[in-house]
């Protein structure tokens, strides 16, 4: 790919321009030069691309959205309100870095005003500045913290899903049938620990397979007490504190906006022994979801310690996947559990009672502005541990986190990783947010960290339900660094990761997020068993698109159970445009939970509810009689398979073809296969350099001839070089 000389266009000031060049795809190079910094041009380059997407992102992660927009997103800036940071809580933190990086953002913010005043001066700002009547605020270097801080927090953080759990025992009492064994149904659909989990470090290559952190589950009688000690509230009193706990509003209004709203993300990384080039190469996928223009941006910054290029975040300073020429590295979501749930007792409500004695809540007042309307007040409530989510006939939740006020830190292990060896750089320690960590270096290592702060839990509690907080401190402290998985150059020869369980000794928390059918066996069934090669890597992303992760699980069982029901489905698992058989094939699991489990346990919180707490990993213990309830309640395997097949034929007859598998940009032709990532790279060592690949739909503009040019990328699964 040649770099062309034309630059920004016309509307960027003269004195920027032979420091910033534009390949073809329009992605920008950034250099230092003359009195500002690359940061300020990096600032001024991403606001020339984005800067509409940034003012909505912003505005999401401040709760300042019905300023503008109006009444319809006050509920939005209210959720925010009600849980976020204060404006000298996000100053705080910026000041806990080290100096280096506080310049990067204020210098970052200095880039993107001079860019709202140059386009501001042409008349050419974002048409949405003119349609909804406002001019831009000057960018500052708090608003690049609050979106770092709400992309860490989406992407970085696990559980506080223990309201939720609340609302489901609570749903299990109801159910006559249930008396007495709602327990052993709570314990098969919210389970502790799967030794059948596929894990990122296998046994053979795990450091601390002989000296791990210990996860002890709570016993029958530990997870009893611990139950009697919370209060008796019904569903309509719990689900508000579920949509808080899990930001539901916020979410919504941020894939509306194009801000990080969906977790996902895939890594492979192989090393020189594995791979038939005989150097590393790497595989990163963050899944982050579909929008336009996309979630994330490209750009390569030249910095005085060398180059790096990949992908940034607009608003935030910085490349957070990508690569230098020394070293590669990925990110994706570790789900670790770092969020809890504490319920404290409260006499009014202006105190509760916890484990220092009795205390007086924190309110801090906030006020959201509404563009033709009056001023919201809110109050949000703390407590010691966290901000209230509940607060309901004098019973306290507050949710506790284990980053709290602490996640730039975890940008500043980010950042430091172009250019410091993860293998002796003490630079993850810093991290606070959950994340698989994985890299490759031109010496020829391979690494990988699962990163984060962890709670260690006071013994006996259950973590799947809300802790009391009256008598006994919640936690005992964090995991320490060297204790969290990790490995370097594991005789194995290469890892991968889909979100999944990191090492086999690790425990689920309060979300059964990790049992034996997982999404990251895709990856493994599509790499080849000898050695590996750029284009197996290459392949392996094209083909876990299409895969059905439930089906290499399920079909082995069907075959043994019910092989007359597997042939008439006549399905092989790939899941493809057009198929007449992959409608039948999903309406025929859906058919399957149904018939499994609604007799013993009826139709649980709502049907949503019902799909996503009954997972295929229970489907398949249940059909093979491996649960603690016997949910085929006199039933034989093959009657409940048979009756879920025949509905789902039924359901299917007016839907003969699939067309579900594709993703949508604006007016433009559809993208087919969306379970891809939103910007994917591919790095590979030649003579001891790294040279990448990349594709990062729809463009890396939202606007002009930069829009939409790597859609035909995306369509034809190929990817353009990335330049350093």
């Amino acid at each position: 790919m040649i770099w062309s000389a034309l630059l920004l266009p016309v509307l960027v000031n003269q004195q920027f321009e032979s420091f910033t060049e534009r390949d073809s795809f329009g992605v920008a190079k950034v250099v230092a030069g003359g009195e500002k910094s690359v940061w300020f041009r990096a600032g001024f380059a991403v606001a020339h691309d984005r800067l509409w997407q940034m003012e909505n992102s912003r505005r999401v992660s401040q709760g300042k959205m019905a300023e503008v927009f109006g009444a319809s997103f006050v509920n939005s800036d209210k959720e925010y309100a009600v849980t976020g940071y204060t404006p000298g809580e996000y100053d705080a933190q910026l000041k806990k870095l080290p100096a280096e990086y506080q310049d990067r953002f204020v210098d970052y913010a200095a880039g993107v005003n001079a860019c709202i005043e140059a386009l501001r001066k042409s008349q050419q700002l974002p048409p949405g500045y003119k349609k909804y009547e406002f001019e831009p605020e000057p960018w500052t270097a708090r608003d690049s913290v609050a979106v770092c801080v709400r992309l860490l927090q989406q992407f970085g953080k696990g559980g506080a899903g223990e309201i939720r759990n609340l609302a489901l025992f609570g749903y299990l009492k109801t159910q006559a049938k249930l008396k007495g064994k709602e327990l052993d149904v709570f314990d098969d659909v919210a389970w502790f620990q799967d030794p059948e989990a596929t894990c990122t470090i296998s046994d053979r290559d795990d450091p601390q397979r002989d000296s791990h952190v210990k996860f002890v589950a709570p016993t029958r009688a530990q997870s009893l007490a611990h139950l009697a000690q919370l209060p008796n509230l019904t569903l309509f009193d719990l689900l508000p504190a579920v949509r808080l706990a899990e930001k539901a509003e916020q979410t919504r209004i941020a894939e509306l906006v194009a801000a990080p709203y969906k977790v996902g993300s895939y890594c492979v990384v192989v090393s020189p022994k594995k791979s038939t080039s005989g150097e590393p190469i790497l595989l990163s996928a963050p899944q982050m979801g579909w929008q336009t223009p996309s979630i994330v941006h490209e750009m390569t910054i030249v910095q005085k310690e060398g180059s790096v290029t990949g992908m940034d975040l607009p608003g935030v300073p910085g490349i957070l996947i990508g690569h230098s020429a020394e070293r590669a590295w990925g990110l994706t979501s570790g789900v670790a559990d770092t969020e809890d749930i504490i319920y404290y007792p409260s006499n009014d409500n202006k105190t509760y009672r916890s484990y220092e004695g009795v205390k007086s809540f924190i309110e801090i007042p906030f006020e959201i502005k509404v563009k033709g309307g009056e001023t919201v007040k809110v109050v949000q409530k703390r407590t010691i541990d966290g901000p209230v989510l509940l607060n309901v006939r004098g019973n306290v939740f507050a949710r506790k986190s284990a980053f709290r006020n602490r996640e730039l830190q975890s940008y500043e292990s980010v950042a430091s990783v172009p250019f410091a060896d993860p293998a002796t750089s003490p630079s993850t320690r810093q991290a606070t947010m959950s994340f698989n960590f994985f890299w490759a270096d031109a010496k020829g290592n391979i690494g990988y960290r699962y990163m984060g702060s962890v709670p260690e839990r006071t013994p006996g509690t259950d973590p799947r339900v809300p802790i009391p907080g009256e008598k006994v401190n919640p936690w005992l402290g964090m995991i320490p660094f060297e204790k969290m998985p990790s490995v370097l150059n594991p005789a194995t020869g290469f890892l991968t990761n889909w979100n999944n369980k990191p090492v086999s000794w690790w425990a689920n928390g309060d979300t059964p997020v990790w049992g034996k059918v997982f999404r990251n066996s895709e990856i493994l069934a599509a790499l080849p068993p000898g050695q590996i090669s750029t284009q197996n890597v290459e392949i392996a992303a094209w083909t876990i698109a299409r895969r059905d992760e439930f089906w290499r699980f399920l079909e082995p069982v069907l075959r043994r159970l019910d092989r007359s029901s597997l042939t008439a489905l006549g399905y092989d698992g790939w899941q493809l445009d057009d198929s007449t058989a992959t409608p039948v094939a999903q309406a025929f699991v859906k058919r399957l939970r149904e018939q499994l489990f609604t007799a013993t346990v009826g139709g649980l919180v709502s049907p949503d509810y019902f799909q996503q707490a009954l997972q295929p990993t229970l489907i398949l213990r249940a059909l093979e009689g491996r649960t603690t309830v016997n949910y085929l309640a006199g039933r034989k395997p093959s009657e409940v398979i048979g009756a879920a097949l025949r509905q789902a034929q039924e359901d299917t007859k007016a839907r003969p073809k699939s067309v579900i598998f594709s993703v949508t940009f604006g007016t433009e032709p559809k993208v087919p296969y969306m379970n891809r990532g939103t910007f994917m790279q591919i790095v590979e060592f030649r003579g001891g350099k790294a040279s990448g690949r990349s594709m990062n739909m729809p463009g890396v503009a939202e606007s002009g001839v930069h829009a939409f040019d790597q859609l035909p990328l995306g369509r034809a699964w190929v990817y353009k070089p990335m330049k350093l």
